[in-house]
């Protein structure tokens, strides 16, 4: 098995694609329309994330009162200098950046829709 993707559900696609792709710095890979619905995805060569419109009446995941899925990571190369840029959009920091182990600095940041984003860049020893 390889990894294929992960879906998120967007009270505003408009919003979430902005998010993604101007502040995170992934791609448009694609847009497929499947029962007249679409489907965009965004990620790079190495994975993706597919957003779609979430339904009239559907309610946010809380990650932190839930169990199950609880957030996905990406690796970076600069994390303060990404940090930095998150905080110009307001970007909401559920930890900020921070080196807990001798090997690499993480935080934790929320997307539009509250979902959990940890992000890692591994230093040189």
């Amino acid at each position: 098995m390889r990894w294929n993707h992960a879906g998120i559900k967007s009270s505003d696609v408009v919003r979430s694609l902005h998010f993604y792709c101007d502040i995170l710095g992934l791609r448009k890979l694609e847009t497929i329309t499947i029962l007249e619905k679409n489907y965009y995805f965004v990620g790079n060569d190495d994975f993706s994330i597919e957003i779609e419109a979430g339904n009239p009446g559907d309610q946010q995941a809380v990650p932190k009162e839930m169990t199950g899925l609880y957030h996905m990571a990406l690796t970076v190369d600069d994390l303060d200098s990404l940090a930095a840029k998150l905080r110009e959009h307001e970007v909401t920091f559920i930890i900020p950046p921070v080196q807990l182990r001798a090997d690499r600095k993480i935080c934790f940041i929320e997307d539009p829709d509250g979902v959990y984003i940890q992000l890692i860049q591994y230093l040189e020893e």
